[in-house]
């Protein structure tokens, strides 16, 4: 035991069974909001927007299926026509609706011109995968209508591939071409038209009317007449284009040497006959057909579009489907996607200024919430600040694109020359005294000091003599100190750039004689439509400095709501710890849409009175247009400073007295000062 006790006593410390717990953050969009949103708008693409197209399609066969002595009520109930209109809408519509859906996105296209909107709608590969698309799905249109025509129609139609001669027998039918052509050509047009429209971008809208759905009488109304003139617009410029073709283009394309040879038995018959004004009267029929075939066909689009564009963007509320709503949906505004942020903060701003028991009842859990680092409010106030800076930043910037930082290289440090003793490469001796003659004789050498100060004076006046303006005929003797070129040396001579500019001047040239022969009327038509088509639109202008508008909209809206209610609902402060930073963050952006309106409305002066009594068309049409631009531009800017108006509003209105608790910059202060006062 003694010896036991010499030795010394080991203690252990009892494990404890505690650990640091972190509070969990709010997880992210893609885990809970967005499989939510997807799935209601993948319900809304079968059950509104497939379903009626579908029918759409149906309806149209029905009312335009053939020209047999069937009526509507036979066609209905005939088996064939609900096939038909099968096939037409899975080959026809279905495909354009996919791509739709495909090519959908939230990034605005930043053009202020039709002519830059083409652009850049060319330089995407999407476009060509559009343009495809539409000529697949037409092709496919167009076998589905040649395979449903009776022999009778067949026959008088006269629809074959190739004509029946025995001498040629493999020349094509033009009719068919004609059909054929007319039909992708109405294709590309429609693009073109959905190009213009800016249609594969979201656009945000507010919950419809059942009279402003699509399938509302009177909007199918306007969709028959748009169409309809559509189509005939473009069949009309089709057959001017078809004509030309084949007086201009034809002929050349067969003088072509291997061309030539390949296409010739099969169009050469085409280069035979005359284009005149009769030709399409001789073929009424055919052009008939080909405009209610058109007609059907961009009318189908058309309707499916328009389902695309009402259903697509109306809201969706999915925080009621989960257990936990405030988490869902403010996980959501957390998405980098637009399209996802516009559904998330239409629940927010629903869910802010919802006046009922259970809204007040989730409002108050939200901002009471301690379960998530950071807390909900938090990562709401955050995003929405966030998102409101990045777009009040590039309204500052009018719309262009953040400039790269400039990197500035750093400067190489020499490396330092290892010590070393001088060396002395001078006479270390002194130079024996020169002769007085021979001093003269090395002041005129050339090497002398004196020579070199007459070459040094000589030089700096030639240079100034160049800085001179000096004609042409005295620059030409003027002396230069350069040497001539050895007569041995051949001078290069820029041949490529004498050539293109010659090119360049040849087609000036051509074009001016061109236009010279041209009638006055269409000289002014072509001035007035290329100044339409590279114009620039001050409303377009404006719209490419506040492209997400209708979001930051959604966001003010939410976050005014949810300040105005946390005055009663909001038990531990947490919200009036943000205050000062959201209303400098609203009047910063509202000084700046005035300051930019401003200078909106100043490009736009009213007609003088003497503008008025000589009655100068150009000039009138010109302020007119102006006037109709300036007031399009304040369209979209009052979609932003309406919301931050009413938001600072509501806020000075809750809060009244009890602001003068936060501390605001300057400039903050007097501008909430006049809402105040107003209040």
């Amino acid at each position: 035991m003694s010896a036991g006790m010499g030795e010394t006593m080991r203690t252990r410390a009892i494990t404890s069974t505690l650990t640091a717990r972190l509070s969990p953050t709010v997880p992210s969009a893609s885990q809970t909001y967005e499989p939510l949103v997807r799935s209601a708008l993948r319900q809304r693409l079968i059950h509104n927007i497939f379903a009626f197209s579908a029918a759409f399609t149906l309806v149209v066969c029905i009312l335009f299926g053939g020209e047999d002595e069937t009526n509507a009520f036979a066609r209905l109930l005939s088996p064939g026509t609900w096939a038909m209109a099968c096939l037409k809408w899975s080959v026809g519509v279905l495909p354009v609706i996919a791509m739709r859906k495909v090519y959908l996105t939230s990034a605005t296209t930043p053009a202020t011109s039709p002519a830059k909107m083409l652009t850049n709608a060319i330089a995407k590969p999407s476009t060509r995968r559009c343009l495809a698309v539409y000529m697949s799905c037409t092709l496919m249109l167009i076998m589905l209508n040649l395979s449903s025509l009776t022999s009778e129609e067949r026959e008088n139609l006269r629809l074959n591939v190739f004509v029946k001669s025995r001498k040629h027998p493999y020349y094509l039918n033009g009719r068919l071409l004609f059909l054929i052509l007319a039909q992708l050509w109405l294709a590309a047009s429609f693009l073109l038209r959905n190009i213009m429209l800016d249609r594969f971008v979201f656009r945000w809208t507010k919950p419809l009317n059942p009279s402003e759905l699509p399938f509302a009488p009177s909007n199918l109304l306007k969709l028959l007449l748009t169409m309809t003139l559509f189509t005939s617009f473009s069949s009309v410029v089709y057959s001017v284009v078809f004509g030309l073709s084949r007086v201009v283009v034809l002929p050349l394309l067969l003088k072509l040497p291997v061309v030539g040879s390949i296409v010739r038995p099969f169009i050469a018959h085409f280069a035979k006959g005359p284009w005149s004004l009769t030709l399409p009267i001789l073929h009424w029929s055919l052009l008939v057909r080909s405009f209610m075939m058109g007609l059907v066909t961009v009318m189908s689009w058309e309707f499916a579009e328009s389902l695309f564009d009402a259903y697509v963007p109306q809201p969706i509320k999915v925080g009621t489907l989960t257990a936990d709503p405030n988490v869902t949906v403010v996980s959501g505004i957390t998405t980098q996607d637009t399209v996802f942020a516009h559904f998330a903060y239409s629940e927010l701003a629903e869910l802010a200024s919802d006046e009922s028991t259970a809204g007040s009842a989730r409002r108050t859990a939200l901002f009471g919430d301690q379960k998530y680092s950071p807390t909900l409010w938090n990562v709401l106030a955050r995003q929405s600040l966030l998102r409101l800076g990045q777009d009040y930043q590039t309204f500052l910037r009018r719309g262009a694109p953040v400039a790269p930082p400039v990197v500035v290289a750093p400067a190489a440090s020499k490396p330092k020359d290892p010590p070393s003793t001088p060396l002395i490469r001078k006479a270390i001796f002194k130079a024996p005294r020169q002769s007085p003659l021979g001093s003269m004789l090395d002041s005129v050498s050339s090497d002398s000091e004196l020579s070199k100060a007459a070459e040094a004076v000589a030089g700096e006046m030639e240079e100034r003599a160049n800085q001179m303006h000096i004609p042409e005929l005295f620059r030409s003797v003027a002396p230069s100190s350069a040497a001539a070129p050895a007569g041995n040396t051949v001078l290069a001579k820029p041949t490529s750039s004498i050539v293109s500019s010659f090119i360049a001047q040849l087609g000036v040239r051509r074009w001016d004689l061109v236009v010279d022969r041209c009638p006055v009327w269409l000289k002014e038509s072509t001035i007035r439509w290329n100044k339409w088509f590279y114009r620039e639109r001050l409303n377009k202008v404006v719209e490419v400095c506040l492209p997400n508008r209708e979001l930051d909209a959604l966001i003010i809206e939410a976050l005014s709501h949810f300040v105005c209610a946390s005055l009663s609902e909001d038990r531990y402060g947490v919200v009036q710890r943000d205050i000062p930073r959201i209303l400098e963050a609203f009047l910063s952006f509202l000084s700046a849409i005035e300051e930019y309106q401003i200078e909106v409305n100043a490009k736009y002066t009213p007609p003088t009175p003497d503008e008025l009594s000589q009655c100068d068309t150009k000039i009138l049409e010109e302020k007119e247009m102006m006037r109709i631009e300036v007031a399009r531009a304040g369209d979209v800017l009052v979609v932003v400073s309406d919301a931050l108006k009413t938001g600072v509003a509501n806020i000075s209105r809750t809060f009244g007295d009890k602001l003068v608790a936060f501390k605001f910059p300057p400039r903050t202060a007097r501008k909430l000062q006049s809402f105040v006062d107003y209040t």
